[in-house]
C-alpha cells in the first residue's frame, strides 16, 4: 500500500472513475438495446417507430456518440 492511496483526493477520483465506469457500461448497454431495436425496426417497420426518420437517426448517432467519449474518457483515466 503506497502513501498516496491514503489521501482522500486519491479516493474521491477513485469513486469518481467508478461512477464514470458504471455510467459508461449503462450507455454500453442502452446502446446495445438500440442496436437490437434497429434489428427488429427493421424486419416489422410498422412497429416501434419513433416521430421521424431524422429523429431516429439524430437519437442513434447521439448514442454513438456518447458512448465514443465515455469509453475513451474512462480509457484515459485507466492510463493515468
Amino acid at each position: 500500500m503506497s502513501v498516496d492511496d491514503d489521501k482522500p483526493e486519491s479516493r474521491t477520483m477513485s469513486r469518481t472513475a467508478r461512477l464514470l465506469e458504471r455510467a459508461t457500461a449503462g450507455l454500453l448497454l442502452v446502446v446495445l438495446a438500440a442496436l437490437g431495436w434497429m434489428i427488429v425496426v427493421s424486419y416489422n417497420p410498422e412497429w416501434g417507430r419513433l416521430a421521424s426518420l431524422e429523429l431516429e437517426v439524430v437519437f442513434v448517432v447521439g448514442l454513438l456518440l456518447a458512448a465514443l467519449v465515455l469509453v475513451s474518457v474512462v480509457a484515459l483515466l485507466h492510463t493515468r
